[in-house]
């Protein structure tokens, strides 16, 4: 399982480039087991997202729980859930290397789960990255080896982290704002599709009720007939 993942991975990136869209799977999560999948980024500073859902589980249990793990650390977990039951979440991958996602589904029995991870390393010249740049070239312009200097390197490195997580924090805002554009927009065809379901099923109740009157009328017309 771990090495069809990071070959799968590693072959996309190389055919698509910086971007990789893997194709969703379904895994069967045992009872008291831990399932653990792997993904291969490419470059530092990745948008990786991934999607999870139960979608079979005995006695109305779908929740499970699950952890991330970067690549510097495979022991401390980077992203820690409990007690979920779907999810669709978006994190910014500092590092470059092979990420893992470990689920587990408790002890009351095996689960079928939908599993997808994605990631974009594309590299945009924005407003964040031109910034980031010039701070680069301001800090080799300095003279090194000083304490205003190793102030300067924290609080320029402090700056990055924070815009880098601003920027994760605006894809999932515009994310989440088309997904309920999306949903808002199921939600009225649906309304719609009721609206006429309602109309059909009223009108085929009057005809299916006229239908049983003409035949209790004709059944009692040629019962009259025979009896005289």
């Amino acid at each position: 399982m771990r090495l069809s993942s990071i070959l799968f991975t590693t072959l996309s990136a190389l055919s698509l480039g910086q971007t990789v869209a893997s194709a969703p799977l379904t895994f069967e999560l045992k009872k008291g087991q831990e399932e653990c999948f792997y993904t291969l980024t490419s470059d530092i500073d990745c948008d990786i997202t991934y999607y999870f859902s139960v979608q079979d589980a005995p006695k109305n249990d779908y929740e499970i729980s699950y952890k991330i793990f970067g690549p510097a650390n495979h022991q401390q977990p980077i992203i820690e859930r409990s007690n979920e039951r779907q999810g669709e979440w978006a994190f910014l991958g500092d590092d470059k290397g092979e990420y893992k996602f470990c689920f587990e589904g408790g002890k009351h029995g095996d689960k079928v789960v939908d599993f997808e991870i994605k990631y974009d390393c594309k590299q945009n010249n924005d407003a964040r990255s031109k910034n980031r740049e010039e701070r680069k070239k301001l800090r080799n312009l300095r003279e090194v080896n000083t304490e205003a200097e190793d102030l300067q390197t924290t609080l320029d490195d402090s700056i990055d982290k924070i815009e880098r997580q601003l920027h994760m924090l605006e894809s999932n805002m515009n994310y989440y704002l088309a997904r309920n554009s999306r949903n808002h927009l199921t939600v009225k065809s649906t309304e719609s599709r009721i609206g006429w379901f309602s109309m059909y099923g009223i009108l085929l109740v009057v005809g299916m009720s006229a239908a049983q009157i003409l035949v209790l009328q004709w059944f009692f017309k040629q019962s009259r007939k025979n009896s005289v």
